[in-house]
């Protein structure tokens, strides 16, 4: 017999509802984790040539364009990043960076030095 037809019958018969357990519900609801690193997707891993990092990203747009604008390098693109999408590199800072190259050698061949003197290479994952 379906719930609705048993309570139309015992309703219109003027009958008492059998007794149901009670049921005891308890919630937990844990508040989110808060992490220090957003949880966000990293752009590319591999090996990177920093040339340089600061809290301004204002700032390292302007270096990268004083170097020649995005793309300018060793061919692997260099461009400016947010540090809190790459595991390797602390938090905070916007980097500009040539890369990523598949390793530290392929990395290290690039004549960075000669233009940015302070250069190195780091892995970004």
């Amino acid at each position: 017999m379906s719930g609705k037809l048993f309570l139309g019958t015992v309703l219109s018969a003027g009958l008492a509802l059998p007794a149901l357990p009670a049921l005891a519900v308890s919630v937990h609801i844990e508040p989110p984790m808060r992490s220090e690193r957003p949880v966000t997707k990293v752009q590319a891993c591999g090996w990177f040539i920093v040339l340089r990092c600061g809290r301004s990203q204002r700032a390292a747009r302007s270096f990268l364009d004083r170097l020649g604008g995005p793309g300018v390098g060793g061919g692997a693109g260099t461009r400016v990043i947010d540090t809190n999408q790459y595991p390797n590199f602390r938090n905070g800072f916007y980097c500009v960076m040539d890369g990523p190259y598949s390793s530290r050698g392929a990395a290290e061949s690039i004549a960075w030095r000669e233009a940015v003197p302070d250069a190195y290479v780091k892995s970004g994952c």
